[in-house]
């Protein structure tokens, strides 16, 4: 059977972020199979499941148990393979991470777990984030993020004097990537220190560490677009001389994508990166890039890159031409349809809560889980509208107290009151006497 259409129940898809477009939108469109948005109006069309060829669930869907469940019945009633894909191991998130530290993810972790166990197939964006997730699902596809040639062009290096202007040394992340900048700001404040007229620093999205945010030559742009296509759009309009990629070593690191490696050379600019999983699969160090460690080879790289013109530019065009060799989505997409192709041969394999015990108890626990979420959602929306009615309650008396005191106010301040208090004293006085 030719894989002809698709349906994803995916959060991302709408908005075209980063992980639906690099993995479902661009991919599909490029292959020429329809892709089928699974939600409508932000809520899952179970019965759109009979349209498609595949069923995809996209990361964190799951969280959404009830329609979850409702996607997988559908799915096993007719037939349809499953596939689960994830691009991130947030299973094993470090506890620095901020998405850690805000709970993010921590809603879907069981429900996203039983997805992993339950799909017939399991696509994920590295190797290494296929040889944890085998030990849960033994079919499990690599299907790496690939540099988009419709989307992103390769813009050619440009040599740029030093003694002329400043070299920006640039990165560019999300909030989450907080630890890792922190990790390398007192190399940065090193190189600053030593080439206080000779280099700048711009950051893109996630804010500079603390310890570079007062420095003059440090310069931080926020980034709100969640497109992925408006993303790559904007941010080809940005410039950099060297770039950046530091990872703190951890799991979760190990199993990201070269993504960062991808986005940094089509601006045309040589980088230093972490030597781990993502990157060392992709980097030749010295060749196209380079690998760093420890702080003292990361200080290393990087003078070596501000200090020689020729070498940036040789670093930046090697770094191109491995992707125009390996990387180019157009050149790969044979990967993601022999994957799909695998995902309708295999099929949908079987009723898991009737084979399973361990996922049927999981399934119930996630069930339990999510009816006391709504029950507390329910709770707090009812708490919310007390606490809105009794705002607007104070907010009344509040306009009540102040008219008052306003016309009190007045009446103190009027002459009229002013010329009748002796009268008034008086009039107390005989008072009191006739109460005697």
């Amino acid at each position: 059977m030719k894989l002809k259409t698709v349906v994803c129940y995916s959060l991302s898809l709408p908005d075209q972020e980063p992980m639906a477009y690099l993995r479902l939108l661009a991919p599909f469109r490029q292959a020429g199979i329809q892709l089928i948005d699974g939600l409508q109006n932000g809520y899952a069309v179970p019965d759109r499941v009979t349209e498609g060829d595949v069923v995809v669930i996209q990361r964190q869907f799951p969280q959404r148990f009830n329609e979850y469940q409702e996607v997988v019945r559908a799915a096993r009633q007719e037939r349809k393979p499953l596939v689960f894909d994830l691009d991130d191991l947030l299973f094993f998130l470090p506890e620095d991470h901020p998405d850690r530290i805000e709970h993010s993810f921590a809603p879907a972790l069981l429900p996203m777990l039983q997805a992993l166990l339950e799909a017939d197939v399991v696509t994920v964006s590295t190797q290494r984030l296929c040889d944890v997730l085998m030990d849960y699902n033994d079919r499990v596809i690599v299907l790496p993020n690939y540099f988009d040639d419709t989307l992103w062009s390769l813009k050619p290096p440009q040599p740029k004097n030093p003694q002329e202007e400043s070299l920006i040394i640039g990165y560019m992340g999300t909030n989450s990537h907080k630890p890792d900048l922190e990790y390398i700001a007192p190399v940065l404040l090193d190189l600053i220190e030593r080439f206080p007229q000779k280099i700048s620093l711009n950051f893109w999205g996630t804010p500079p560490p603390l310890a570079l945010r007062s420095l003059q030559q440090v310069r931080w742009t926020p980034v709100g677009i969640r497109s992925y296509p408006e993303f790559a759009a904007w941010f080809q309009t940005q410039s950099a001389d060297i770039f950046i990629a530091p990872l703190v070593d951890n799991l979760f690191n190990r199993c990201k994508s070269p993504l960062k490696f991808f986005e940094y050379s089509a601006l045309g600019a040589p980088g230093v990166f972490s030597r781990l999983d993502p990157y060392e699969g992709v980097i030749r160090h010295g060749h196209n890039g380079f690998l760093a460690t420890t702080k003292s080879e990361w200080e290393e790289c990087l003078r070596s890159l501000i200090e020689d013109e020729t070498l940036r530019c040789r670093i930046a065009t090697e770094a191109q031409v491995t992707i125009k060799e390996h990387w180019l989505l157009s050149q790969n997409i044979s990967r993601w349809i022999e994957a799909f192709q695998t995902a309708i041969r295999i099929g949908s394999r079987r009723s898991f809560q009737e084979d399973d015990p361990t996922l049927k108890m999981l399934c119930s626990i996630n069930q339990q889980l999510f009816e006391a979420f709504q029950a507390l959602t329910a709770q707090v929306a009812e708490q919310s509208q007390t606490i809105q009615a009794l705002t607007a309650q104070v907010a009344e008396q509040s306009q009540t107290i102040q008219r008052l005191e306003s016309e009190i106010l007045n009446y103190v301040l009027s002459r009229s009151w002013r010329m009748t208090r002796p009268f008034r004293m008086i009039s107390r006085m005989l008072k009191k006497v006739i109460q005697r």
